[in-house]
């Protein structure tokens, strides 16, 4: 207020200055202008910083599939187990969907909770005639913006676009898709009402068909989405795999993917002969939407500490490239893309097993700080799936402190901790690392991300 006072008045008695001067070379005469007096005396601020406000994460729901019959309905073909940490939790359910038997569930930490912090993760082990497979996701914040960078439309692949909306704010959603050809102009991508309390789900082969390498933005207005993708494949008539598909937050030069198990490779690519091996190989997607090309380095690091791969490429502007990682061997690896422009970037990855097969794939994580501590979720487990955590440091030696233990994970490699499932973690560091967890079983294979904790209140400067 008392900046603003002080431009108004100089600007006033500016004009007249200005006036007077053009008076006096009229007259001839000369004109001694006096200064401008300081009208509000400077006064120290008061810093205060905001209560928090409640905090609450949206889970993706359940596995969706179609019946087979003369009128099939899109319903949740298998229920999710749920696990969320963090006291004083309230959770709701999204109350309208698309889908049958949906009941998507939003966590909520109140503002007047005793915890200050919330994480929730779900899975879902599905065994029909047409889908098979472990999936598994965090749940995470509605935002404006969301790129989803997975799945298919090809034959025998089937993906969803599934958006919802936890709030009390209708929201209009603008989808862009890009595949290996360019953006996609298709009818039905804008002025997507997704109303407050709903949830939309949109076929993407109803946009984009016979495409095998889609990226979707997601942008709404009004009210913010938590927008996801389910993605399930069938090789001839065996079902061969579902995955969930959560959300980057924007084009970077930089991504650190801390998981890219890689199990069963040789296996799965046995299996899948016949059908086409392609999306059965261990691969890269990546897209750069702006208008320049990008050079782009991918680092592939091993758990265990041997020698790792580096892979130079250039990634046209505005079509999404498919980079095959042919030649990485079985094992647990960490991923880090550097880019001359910004991109979007997801890795995935079919395990095979005697029971069959699954794909996943497996989305960057944000950094967590030097002196951040975020707390986590581990998703429930079925029988005979295991759950590991991994832990990247990109750039220098960090000490993780995970619930009270020490691990020190050396710059440039990744540490991989077996953990037990359907618990709750704290995580803390004392440099930058990226973390997320993995589950896998007998042809079965998820994920789910550790995300860095949200932005706290930043203290405002109150003036009297």
């Amino acid at each position: 207020m008392t900046v603003t006072q002080r431009i108004l008045a100089a600007t006033w008695r500016a004009g007249l200055a200005l006036a007077g001067a053009a008076a006096a070379v009229a007259l001839g005469a000369v004109v001694l202008l006096a200064p401008v007096p300081d009208l509000a005396p400077d006064t120290a601020g008061l810093a205060v910083t905001p209560d928090r406000s409640a905090q609450t994460v949206v889970c993706t729901g359940g596995v969706l599939g179609l019946p087979r019959g003369d009128d099939p309905q899109l319903t949740v073909a298998q229920q999710p187990q749920r696990r969320s940490v963090g006291t004083g939790l309230v959770e709701s359910t999204v109350p309208a969907s698309d889908a049958l038997e949906s009941a998507p569930v939003a966590v909520t930490l109140p503002v007047d909770a005793p915890d200050t912090a919330v994480a929730a993760a779900e899975s879902t082990r599905v065994a029909t005639a047409d889908l098979r497979g472990l999936a598994a996701a965090e749940c995470g914040r509605a935002e404006r913006t969301a790129w989803l960078v997975g799945g298919s439309t090809q034959v025998g692949r089937t993906t969803w676009i599934v958006l919802t909306n936890p709030g009390e704010v209708d929201a209009t959603v603008d989808l862009r898709v890009w595949g290996e050809r360019g953006l996609l102009e298709a009818p039905g991508t804008s002025g997507i009402i997704v109303a407050a309390g709903t949830q939309r789900i949109l076929p993407l082969a109803g946009i984009a068909v016979d495409e095998a390498s889609p990226v979707i933005a997601v942008d709404s207005s009004g009210g913010s989405i938590a927008a996801h993708l389910q993605q399930s494949v069938v090789r001839g008539l065996d079902p061969s795999g579902v995955a969930l598909v959560t959300p980057l937050e924007r084009p970077s030069t930089r991504h650190v993917i801390p998981a890219l198990p890689v199990v069963g490779s040789q296996l799965a690519l046995e299996q899948a002969t016949g059908d086409g091996i392609g999306d059965a190989l261990t691969t890269l997607r990546m897209l750069v939407p702006g208008d320049t090309d990008s050079d782009v380095t991918v680092t592939l690091r091993p758990a265990d500490g041997g020698t790792g791969q580096v892979i130079t490429t250039t990634v046209g502007a505005g079509a999404v490239l498919d980079l095959p990682l042919t030649d990485l061997p079985d094992g647990d690896w960490a991923v880090v893309v550097d880019a001359t422009e910004p991109l979007v970037v997801a890795g995935r990855a079919t395990a095979g097993g005697a029971s069959g097969l699954d794909i996943e794939w497996w989305v960057p994580t944000g950094a967590l700080q030097e002196g951040q501590e975020v707390l986590t979720s581990v998703a429930p487990s079925p029988g005979g799936v295991s759950a590991r955590v991994h832990l990247y440091a990109p750039d220098g030696d960090v000490t993780a402190t995970i619930d009270g233990r020490e691990v020190l994970v050396p710059a440039g490699q990744s540490v991989v901790l077996e953990t037990a499932a359907n618990v709750g973690v704290r995580l803390a560091a004392d440099g930058v690392l990226h973390a997320s967890v993995s589950y896998r079983g007998d042809g079965l294979m998820a994920g789910t991300r550790i995300l860095p904790p949200p932005l706290a209140a930043q203290p405002v400067t109150v003036y009297p």
